[in-house]
């Protein structure tokens, strides 16, 4: 399959942009992804099962990856130890500022709908949890995906109990796999509990959609078919788009 991919810079930030073909004619709605570098070598088998269903029973959607400087500090929202003892950077609200910037860029070179509705940040793992932390730090998106967010990071259960999303009607999936807590780190074998508790907390604090899909497998089981069942997922937000 030939996946045509844009490429641009914006904030500092190398980003990557695929457009299906009803663009040519309209604007369309955009998943801003976190960790694009990962998903573009999964964009092939992504593609080849969404793209027949734009345009019919999905709207057509634009895919705007963004490849992080590093996963461990952009999508980290504090300062934290990792598994190996060196710290999570902390720099999740620099790397939403750059959003604003990357957003502004897509949204003049590309036909996408410069409207909150019509756009949604997805990520996987650590990327997944910048998702949901941009839920707390910004109103740009109508949706949020995190696919096997790292939802287990050190006092985020806490920052979710003490904090609200700046946007209630916002849209939210959560996925994970079923044997993801079976993890000797003791923070990661939480995974499951903890994001059981922030489907649940992001019930009350939202009055959008929330939905909790649980996947077979572990952490790095079916990556691009999770990131099809989000995607998916995403579209029918935008249903009646076509």
């Amino acid at each position: 399959m030939n996946i045509e991919l844009q490429r641009f810079e914006a904030a500092e930030f190398q980003c990557w942009a695929w457009l299906p073909p009803q663009a040519q004619e309209k604007s369309v709605p955009a998943v801003y992804c976190n960790g694009g570098d990962s998903l573009e070598g999964r964009l092939e088998y992504v593609l080849r099962e969404l793209r027949p269903q734009m345009g019919k029973e999905l709207p057509s959607v634009a895919l705007i990856g963004v490849i992080p400087h590093c996963w461990e500090d952009d999508f980290s929202p504090w300062l934290a130890p990792t598994r190996q003892g060196l710290p999570y950077g902390g720099k999740c609200d620099q790397y939403l500022q750059a959003m604003a910037q990357i957003i502004l860029e897509a949204e003049k070179r590309f036909p996408l709908i410069a409207q909150r509705k019509y756009r949604a940040m997805a990520g996987y793992s650590m990327a997944g949890l910048a998702s949901i932390y941009a839920l707390y730090r910004t109103e740009r998106f109508g949706q949020v995906a995190s696919i096997s967010g790292s939802l287990w990071f050190q006092d985020w259960q806490q920052y979710m109990d003490q904090n609200r999303p700046m946007a209630a009607d916002t849209r939210v999936y959560l996925s994970l796999g079923t044997k993801e807590s079976k993890n000797r780190h003791p923070l990661m074998a939480q995974i499951g509990d903890k994001t059981r508790q922030a489907a649940q907390l992001l019930q009350q604090q939202l009055n959008g959609e929330v939905r909790l899909e649980w996947n077979p497998g572990s952490h790095f089981t079916e990556i691009p078919q999770r990131w099809l069942k989000a995607l998916r997922w995403l579209g029918q937000g935008w249903k009646g788009e076509k």
